[in-house]
């Protein structure tokens, strides 16, 4: 996500105010001018980091957008920290922002960042963009302070989700707010919109899929496939095919499920060479039991398969927590004949964007997609998967490393054509378009 917000600034000049990743008693803020962003960023106390990123953010707001209601743990206390520090942001935005400027606030750790604004008087545009989905209503309203988090949506002015589906989640939610306060007034305008009228304030909610800048992967590529990583990767598998998967280690990515599904396609391929499934899983939030668990239980499980399919010359699982340089992946992506793209639930998932853009055109790769991932509405083309269906998946990976050219080309083509029409810049275009007309003297200055 952080990646995909710093490039709308390569055509436009912004400050990125932020966390700094760092843990300290201290309120300094750090400046840096980097191209066209000024970064401010500021350190979280060892509290506000507990209840307010681990706690609230992580086990109440995440899992209950993941529809993972079974990872719920409420606290009072750590919900009253995070709404300090969305004032926290706040504050920080008011010191460096002027009259007339634009601001754009992303993803579910600020969700009451408006409602601190325009508290202190803060009168101008602002807008948010919500990463991850939107879940049925009746999940929401298990947070037990549902309706002052999400009623604190309408002190924004634009409302930006990823699907539709997420739309109309976020709609009968409101719609089911009515009973309790009348005076709230939900106005449809299509299938991909709909503005909330509350308490002198009217609020556009509408769609805005997040995307990638395909131009620039597409132009890196085959550099990236040339880096000397890459080769030796390459030069490693010999004549077996590489599947690849590039995730963050959460539950919500489905890791447990893919690496079943690969080894049920392991047993029933009738390939003489089996393929190898490089799964790269880069580590976050490891403070919390739940991610520990899943850490070591994926270790254990990549081990089993390893130990129960492999030889000594072949590992059918490389399994990996590096993070590694965007371009170093890209060259993976373009060297594997398939890629395994399972969430059991996605906000959007760009990795399937980035593969798409990443393929030789004249001999891609094919995706392999859940249908519960965001990127699924636009990427139609891909082998769509339920990833609770191992069989399925197993089938689904026989089938793209078999699948013939031409059908991979024409597969590709079409969702290459869609990424180059909705990629990152006209992401970052449509909704500051419709955030600055809001007040419409700031149209020029956005460039939009």
């Amino acid at each position: 996500m952080a990646t995909a917000v710093q490039d709308t600034f390569s055509t436009i000049e912004g400050t990125w105010i932020g966390w700094s990743g760092q843990i300290a008693e201290t309120d300094e803020t750090k400046s840096e001018k980097r191209g066209n962003i000024d970064y401010q960023v500021f350190s979280l106390t060892e509290k506000e980091y507990r209840e307010y990123y681990l706690g609230f953010s992580n086990e109440v707001l995440w899992p209950v957008c993941h529809s993972r209601p079974d990872y719920l743990q409420f606290s009072a206390q750590a919900y009253q920290t995070y709404c300090a520090v969305n004032a926290k942001f706040a504050d920080q935005v008011l010191s460096c922002a002027e009259d007339g400027d634009v601001v754009w606030v992303h993803d579910y750790h600020l969700l009451l960042a408006a409602q601190s604004l325009r508290a202190c008087g803060h009168q101008g545009v602002v807008g948010y963009f919500h990463h991850i989905p939107v879940p049925p209503a009746e999940l929401l309203r298990t947070i037990p302070w549902h309706a002052e988090l999400l009623c604190a949506l309408l002190d924004y002015d634009v409302v930006g989700l990823q699907t539709r589906n997420d739309l109309k989640n976020l709609m009968d939610y409101f719609q089911s707010l009515r009973g309790q306060h009348p005076e709230l007034h939900v106005q449809a305008a299509g299938d991909e919109a709909f503005r909330l009228h509350w308490r002198g304030r009217s609020t556009q909610f509408g769609v805005y899929p997040i995307s990638v800048d395909t131009a620039r992967i597409e132009e890196g590529a085959p550099r990236a496939w040339a880096l000397p990583p890459v080769q030796e990767l390459k030069q490693s598998l010999g004549a077996r095919a590489l599947v690849i998967g590039v995730d963050r280690l959460d539950y919500s990515k489905g890791l447990e499920r893919k690496f079943q599904a690969f080894e049920r396609h392991l047993g029933e391929t009738a390939s003489a060479q089996l393929p190898v499934l490089l799964q790269i899983a880069s580590r976050s939030r490891s403070e919390l039991a739940s991610y520990q668990q899943l850490c070591e239980g994926l270790e254990a499980q990549a081990s089993r398969i390893n130990g129960r399919h492999g030889t000594p010359s072949y590992a059918p699982i490389r399994y990996v927590n590096t993070v590694y340089a965007q371009s170093l992946l890209t060259g993976f992506y373009r060297l594997a004949r398939a890629a395994l793209v399972t969430p059991v639930r996605d906000g959007m998932n760009l990795v399937a964007k980035e593969y798409v853009a990443a393929q030789d055109p004249d001999d891609p790769g094919v995706l392999i997609l859940s249908e519960f991932a965001g990127a699924a509405q636009e990427l139609g083309e891909a082998l769509l998967v339920n990833p609770f269906d191992t069989a399925g998946v197993a089938q689904a990976i026989e089938r793209a490393l078999h699948m013939p050219q031409l059908e991979r080309v024409q597969r590709h083509r079409a969702m290459l054509k869609r990424l180059r029409s909705h990629d990152i810049e006209r992401w970052h275009q449509r909704f500051l378009f419709d955030l600055c007309a809001c007040q419409p003297h700031l149209l020029e200055r956005t460039g939009s």
